[in-house]
């Protein structure tokens, strides 16, 4: 593999930027939209749920409009096909306090476009 085959955090970008705009406009098909179809998410409910349709339900759930900041703190391709990216994320609930987090996710890459296939969320204390 050469160094112009590796992934970078460019790559996944456009994925989160994707996300972070579907919450922040309550447009769940947009957020579902940086998953992949098989992926498995783990919110802040006690069980996980599976596929887009699992993570439209989770986000068109929330009782109140959110936005979210978010800072990629580490960055770990694996091979051509698959990345790690550990991110602070902070989400702002409306009329409520900020909620920091921390995500684990694994990209996949599926077709040309990178999309998440695993999400674990933990709050920061």
């Amino acid at each position: 593999m050469t160094d112009d085959a590796v992934m970078s955090l460019r790559d996944i970008v456009p994925t989160l930027e994707r996300w972070q705009k579907g919450i922040a406009d309550e447009d769940v098909d947009l957020i579902a939209s940086a998953f992949t179809e098989t992926a498995l998410f783990q919110g802040l409910g006690p069980e996980p749920v599976f596929g887009r349709e699992g993570v439209r339900g989770y986000y068109g759930s929330q009782p109140d409009p959110l936005t979210v900041e978010y800072e990629v703190l580490r960055f770990v391709p694996i091979g051509e096909q698959a990345a790690v990216a550990y991110l602070k994320a902070v989400f702002h609930p409306r009329g409520r306090d900020p909620r920091p987090t921390y995500l684990t996710l694994v990209f996949h890459r599926v077709r040309e476009a990178w999309l998440i296939e695993h999400y674990h969320v933990s709050l920061i204390a």
